[in-house]
């Protein structure tokens, strides 16, 4: 993970996590991981059977690729999708650098493919991107996560534009 870190760690300081909707803010992508990873650390001492390490491994790197899929400037604001985000997306080409990254770092096989899984079914359904739905507890977390710390995100958003006891209004997700 420090590998594949180091490697967009200037980007990070103000890489937005979406276009639009989640997280769409300057350093959001940041905000996203950190936020992600402070609930799974509240979420193991609950479930103890977890791989700590495969788990916090996974909310790491499941969406650093999308310092690819997207540009954007250190303003923070993704303005449009790059060529490799509109063919492949965030998914898959971080599948593929987790593999490619576990290969030049010797990481054991099976943990290169546990992790690689996590990233691939993050989104959980094919229409979001996900070309398998996870199949073992911690990516079954890990997707949980992601919604949760993404919707959590868009709610709170949404009630800063309304005042008490008034409605927003309808939010997709």
């Amino acid at each position: 993970c420090a590998a594949a870190v180091e490697r967009v760690k200037d980007r990070l300081r103000f890489w937005p996590a979406a276009v639009s909707y989640h997280h769409s803010e300057r350093g959001g992508l940041l905000h996203h991981m950190v936020t992600m990873l402070r609930a799974a650390k509240a979420l193991l001492p609950i479930y103890p059977f977890l791989d700590e390490d495969l788990l916090l491994g996974g909310v790491i790197l499941h969406d650093l690729c999308k310092t690819e899929e997207f540009e954007a400037g250190e303003i923070g604001l993704a303005t449009e999708y790059s060529k490799q985000g509109q063919l492949l997306g965030h998914i898959v080409m971080g599948a593929r650098e987790v593999l490619a990254l576990s290969q030049d770092l010797g990481v054991n096989g099976e943990t290169a493919l546990l992790l690689s899984h996590m990233v691939l079914s993050h989104h959980n359904e094919p229409d979001y991107g996900s070309p398998r739905r996870p199949m073992f507890a911690e990516a079954e977390l890990l997707h949980h996560l992601d919604t949760l710390d993404a919707r959590m995100y868009d709610m709170e958003h949404a009630l800063t534009q309304v005042g008490q006891g008034e409605f927003t209004p309808y939010m997709r997700a």
